[in-house]
């Protein structure tokens, strides 16, 4: 099974509208979940997943409750360099939990769970089978980004190369911290593929929005050129207890 998650409604409309054999289930009493078929691929789609903390929990309880093989996580961004505009793709080469402060603990780093990674990296034949994918059904151009994971406000971040030391594109979102700790947790392989709505400390109009929701069916025909690439070549290796 595959796992389609995103932030809202809006982030999984297009997969919602588009599986076959659909089927509803609810997750934890109050998430309502869609279960079916893309390229005879069984998947899972989920929307409301609106923090890294909610996330990791909702995340976990899925990957108890299914054989879940890839993680895909949708929806919109906000950039924090530059480079980046509105209603750019951007995909995750690793994610990073912008919140933990465990500089108390001994032998971690700024962003580290103790006893976990850092930098939770996304498998390098998704990112180009996405990356792909996109380009064949619709043309459209994608950049490779670090994303950073916050619960707090996403304005307030910018410029944060010099805290994490990291020398590359980023952008910021509320759910993929989570999401990659519990997949991590595992052995399950995930990567993020979002529009980005706007850059830091700049306000939110209308016309942003839609220029995001326009992207959303090119996201959406990526992942799904992407979901049955994966079925006709079977990229997701098991190796001892873990999907490389």
């Amino acid at each position: 099974m595959i796992a389609i998650i995103g932030s809202s409604h809006d982030d999984i409309l297009y997969f919602d509208s588009i599986i076959s054999n659909k089927r509803k289930e609810t997750i934890l009493g109050q998430y309502n979940a869609s279960i079916g078929t893309i390229f005879n691929q069984e998947v899972i789609i989920l929307g409301g997943l609106t923090s890294s903390i909610l996330s990791s929990a909702v995340m976990s309880k899925l990957l108890s409750m299914y054989y879940i093989s890839l993680v895909f996580i949708v929806g919109k961004c906000i950039s924090i360099t530059k480079g980046l505009k509105c209603g750019d793709i951007v995909i995750s080469s690793r994610v990073i939990n912008a919140d933990v402060d465990m500089l108390g603990s001994k032998n971690v780093i700024v962003g580290q769970i103790p006893g976990l990674p850092r930098d939770f990296t996304c498998q390098r034949d998704v990112i180009t089978y996405l990356t792909e994918g996109l380009s064949k059904r619709t043309f459209a151009k994608s950049e490779i980004a670090t994303f950073l994971s916050s619960d707090n406000q996403l304005d307030q971040f910018k410029n944060q190369h010099e805290i994490f030391g990291i020398n590359e594109k980023m952008v910021m979102d509320n759910n993929s911290g989570g999401i990659a700790v519990a997949c991590h947790l595992y052995n399950v392989p995930f990567i993020s593929i979002k529009v980005i709505e706007k850059e830091a400390k700049i306000e939110n109009n209308i016309s942003q929005y839609i220029k995001v929701l326009e992207q959303y069916i090119n996201v959406g025909k990526g992942v799904v050129s992407t979901i049955g690439d994966i079925g006709r070549n079977d990229i997701l290796v098991l190796r001892g207890n873990k999907y490389e």
